[in-house]
């Protein structure tokens, strides 16, 4: 019987620490996600702060210079399989729209060498209205607070956040394109 009671208090004080661990680990996470929150919620109030970047062409621009335009800011890497799955249909969308859908596509490679192997498979990325622009110093993927690949955020004509996307998606769908029609009525 004395085992059966050894067993039983070693499994409480296992059970025990493993809710404490749970809690503490969940509870961080918890106080982190407000700050989050605000960012987003900042962004949707008053718009995504303004940026200078220069595409793999060594052409500098600005976000701002696309005001008017609905922009998606797609974060990605040639390694990332969901990120290759949706190029082509992101490509599709900003063709759709003939210049109105801007893509700024923010690589986070280690290389511009893997971005330049990758786009070999996909030359229209080096299309009208789209923009590739490879973060090496992680920057950009700091400033948006980027957590995984693929990462879009899509901006209404007046630059204010209009959605948050994590994972990838099929941009060309009946429904996707609709959407990015009713952006566009709002300017």
């Amino acid at each position: 019987m004395k085992q059966h009671l050894k067993a039983l208090l070693v499994v409480v004080i296992l059970g025990g620490a493993a809710v404490w661990a749970f809690n503490h680990f969940f509870m961080s996470h918890v106080e982190q996600a407000p700050a989050n929150i605000s960012a987003l919620e900042s962004m949707e109030k008053n718009g995504v702060p303004n940026f200078s970047a220069k595409d793999l062409a060594g052409q500098s621009f600005e976000l701002n210079q696309f005001q008017g335009k609905t922009v998606i800011l797609n974060f990605w890497a040639s390694w990332c399989g969901p990120c290759v799955e949706e190029v082509p249909s992101l490509i599709k969308l900003v063709k759709e729209f003939k210049g109105d859908v801007q893509l700024i596509a923010v690589s986070g490679d280690s290389n511009v060498e893997d971005i330049n192997v990758f786009l070999k498979s996909f030359p229209e990325l080096k299309g009208e209205n789209i923009k590739i622009v490879y973060d090496e110093d992680r920057s950009l993927m700091k400033m948006f607070e980027v957590a995984r690949l693929p990462e879009s955020l899509v901006l209404g004509p007046d630059q204010k956040l209009v959605k948050k996307l994590v994972g990838s998606i099929d941009w060309y769908t009946k429904d996707s394109i609709e959407y990015m029609k009713s952006l566009q009525q709002k300017r």
